[in-house]
């Protein structure tokens, strides 16, 4: 796995790593990482303003749409 730089946030960091495992895990890591990129860019200004607790948020939003990745992935398998 590839390791995130931890931050000063230990909840931040578990929830990236969380993430990114659950990503590699079922193969989904390329479509994981453009949603990630494709929502920092929606809220830019958020995250500016809210520094860690605006990325926390951002990963936890994120979350869902990992989900419903892992969620299709599983259901193309079957």
């Amino acid at each position: 796995m590839n390791k995130l730089p931890k931050i000063g946030n230990t909840e931040l960091y578990t929830v990236r790593v969380l993430n990114m495992s659950v990503a590699q895990y079922y193969g989904v890591v390329k479509e994981y990482n453009q949603i990630v990129v494709a929502t920092r860019e929606l809220n830019k200004k958020e995250l500016e303003k809210s520094g860690d607790k605006g990325e926390l948020n951002l990963y936890y939003s994120v979350r869902y749409n990992l989900n419903k990745l892992v969620l299709e992935k599983l259901k193309g398998v079957k």
